[in-house]
């Protein structure tokens, strides 16, 4: 999907403040309300763009966070991955290259329901060869902002932007 000017200023800002209105969106982009709401909502619909408030785990419980390394048989990797994905524990998983075939962030409550996790629910998906594990101790930077948007937004703010329609 393209993404013009337009679009990666609407991008910009909401990656800021998830929660400005359309209105502030237009007046500080020089466009209509209507174009802006017309812009989201279609960059919603095309899965650029999803808004969601983002909860810190350790402050509603959750107070252990991991990174799960698998090594996956190969025949097994489909399946794997779709036991894994139902699992709530795994936030985020990817499919790498290297020694692992898969990473898997992990949050729960305790050290002991990681235990439970990695024993007894990880042990029983088919085709899992080995795991190891990496726990969380302190997170120095955690962003979301996808694209090199600040710089958009930078320009977006000069007095000589283009109108948009």
């Amino acid at each position: 999907m393209h993404l013009d000017e337009l679009d990666q200023q609407i991008l910009a800002y909401l990656q800021e403040d998830g929660r400005t209105s359309y209105v502030t969106l237009a007046s500080a982009l020089g466009v209509s309300e209507g174009t802006i709401r017309k812009r989201v909502r279609r960059l919603e619909n095309d899965d650029v763009v999803k808004i969601i408030g983002i909860t810190d785990p350790l402050k509603v419980g959750l107070d252990t966070v991991a990174y799960v390394w698998f090594e996956i048989e190969r025949n097994h990797l489909e399946e794997a991955m779709e036991r894994l994905k139902l699992l709530e524990e795994v936030r985020y998983l990817i499919v790498t290259t290297g020694s692992h075939d898969l990473v898997a962030m992990v949050v729960v409550p305790s050290r002991e329901d990681l235990v439970r996790l990695l024993n007894d629910e990880l042990s029983a998906i088919p085709g899992i060869v080995s795991t190891q594990t990496s726990i969380v101790l302190k997170i120095h930077k955690q962003t979301y902002d996808w694209a090199p948007f600040p710089k958009v937004l930078e320009s977006a703010n000069k007095e000589d932007r283009p109108a948009h329609g």
